[in-house]
């Protein structure tokens, strides 16, 4: 089932498409990584998916249903940019303030509730201006989880985290799609921490979407490979899988043949020289999943 589904989301500011007909789709259950260089389009998508913005052109659905359906936000928990904290409150004093804003229930239980789910103390009294920047997320993220959603939205959860901060919030997000069954689509340009996250991912750049794509299809494409550039390319890709029975190869479209698995080097440059290929390059190319997506942003130097 899809919780979000997009087509053609487009938002304009002036003459700049900052989301241009955007095709995203997110599964129940998923946590899906939202990638992209700053500037890309993340946050603003992130902005018309939670009824933030207005969409120029395209439509979201959220759980089947329009963005502004109040059946569906309220289904949905957002943190986008910047958390709303009241600095002169405590977190428990934030979470009961909002939550009786919401109309919710026992604001005093929900809060505490909370507050433990995300590791934070209900009995903590310093206000919020004296919390470290990890313990702000982590209330910005219990602020979401107001009203128990079934889907969240983050905007660069782990941004200016240390290393602690990090692992904290890497835990709390597993544990919530886990244990709650939460859909949660965060954004992040830290790619090495959403890789130990993400079931699924959507490549943005310059708002519009480069290639989604699972955690399991990204594990097979960043497998170690023998690129090779000969001037016959096709021909030595057939030589290959009949001479050496190679199966797992495919063609680039600017001619340079892959190998994705275990080959003897020499013995592929002897059988393409007996046949009278030429090589004009060949190597072993090891791609982690920085430089996948780098290559598919067009091997940008950040994202």
């Amino acid at each position: 089932m899809a919780v979000i589904q997009t087509t053609g989301l487009s938002k304009r500011y002036k003459d700049r498409w900052a989301v241009d007909h955007l095709d995203l789709r997110v599964e129940q259950g998923d946590i899906y990584g939202f990638i992209g260089e700053n500037g890309a389009g993340k946050s603003t998508t992130l902005k018309l998916l939670c009824g933030l913005a207005r969409p120029t052109e395209g439509e979201a659905l959220l759980f089947g249903k329009p963005v502004r359906d109040p059946v569906a936000r309220r289904r949905v928990g957002a943190l986008i940019e910047q958390p709303g904290l009241y600095p002169d409150l405590s977190g428990g004093e934030n979470l009961r303030l909002y939550a009786a804003l919401l109309g919710l229930d026992s604001p005093e239980r929900q809060a505490k509730e909370i507050l433990r789910t995300v590791g934070l103390s209900s009995k903590e009294k310093k206000p919020v201006r004296h919390y470290s920047m990890g313990m702000k997320q982590r209330l910005g993220v219990a602020l979401s989880l107001l009203g128990g959603p079934d889907l969240l939205l983050l905007d660069e959860p782990i941004n200016g985290l240390d290393p602690e901060g990090i692992r904290e919030m890497r835990e709390l997000l597993l544990r919530l799609n886990r244990e709650r069954g939460l859909t949660i689509l965060i954004s992040s340009h830290i790619l090495g921490e959403l890789s130990k996250v993400a079931t699924r991912y959507g490549i943005i750049q310059g708002g519009r979407m480069v290639e989604q794509i699972t955690a399991a299809e990204l594990e097979q494409k960043c497998t170690d490979y023998l690129y090779l550039r000969t001037d016959q390319p096709q021909k030595a890709a057939a030589l290959l899988e009949r001479e050496l029975h190679l199966n797992r190869w495919e063609m680039r479209p600017e001619g340079e043949l892959r190998v994705y698995e275990a080959v003897d080097v020499r013995a592929v440059g002897q059988t393409l020289a007996l046949s009278g290929i030429a090589v004009e390059a060949m190597g072993l190319h090891r791609q982690d999943l920085e430089s996948y997506f780098l290559e598919r942003m067009g091997g940008r130097d950040h994202v």
